[in-house]
């Protein structure tokens, strides 16, 4: 049963699965341009003076591939199943509620966190080639809570667009957009290098209406 799942959710996302993997890659490439530039533009003692002492964030452009890469799988996993009341199927197949949700919502989990795992990579080779191991654990630092806002955007998206009540949708998506701009926001390099646990377990806070969620989409509650 259980590959069946996973056939129909390949034929929902194979339209769109690469489009995140063309962002990250267009992203990674303009932040390679930036890095070079920089480097002939002051030289590479320079670029390490403005990268570890003066702060200066040269990739920017990845700063939201996590956050369109969860928005795409979210929408193109959900907006099929919920808009025409399909999703109420799957709670008629011979799987029980939970596993099946959680089981879709891991796929896209699974396909974030792909993404956000070639943009890392792909960073990490780029300040590797230009400047030490040092700066590379620092851009990483920097980074990684854009890469983990893909998480809460994620999982706010499936709830706002599983949850069949206005005020119960606009309290989902309005906690995920502030949390997310906490996330994102930042132009400090390491901002977060104490306090990225704690972001961390603030993301898996999403996970728990999830369940919730589909108890009251399969019993159309509207309030």
């Amino acid at each position: 049963m259980f590959t069946a799942l996973v056939y129909k959710e390949w034929l929902k996302l194979r339209l769109v699965l690469w489009v995140p993997f063309l962002a990250v890659l267009t992203a990674l490439g303009l932040v390679l341009v930036s890095f070079r530039h920089v480097k002939e533009m002051i030289g590479a003692t320079m670029l390490w003076v403005d990268v570890a002492l003066v702060e200066k964030v040269f990739y920017y452009d990845l700063r939201y591939v996590s956050v369109f890469a969860a928005l795409c799988f979210a929408l193109f996993q959900f907006v099929p199943e919920c808009s025409g009341k399909r999703l109420r199927l799957l709670f008629h197949l011979p799987v029980p509620r939970r596993q099946a949700v959680y089981f879709m919502v891991g796929i896209g989990l699974a396909c974030t966190a792909l993404v956000c795992m070639v943009a890392a990579i792909g960073l990490a080779g780029i300040v590797g080639y230009y400047m030490p191991a040092e700066a590379v654990k620092m851009v990483l630092l920097t980074a990684a809570p854009w890469f983990l806002a893909g998480i809460p955007v994620y999982l706010g998206v499936v709830l706002v667009i599983m949850e069949p009540a206005l005020p119960h949708k606009f309290l989902h998506g309005g906690a995920t957009v502030l949390f997310v701009l906490e996330l994102t926001t930042t132009s400090m390099q390491g901002a977060f290098e104490y306090s990225l646990s704690l972001y961390v377990l603030a993301c898996l806070l999403w996970v728990l209406p999830i369940e919730l969620a589909a108890y009251r989409f399969k019993r159309g509650m509207a309030w």
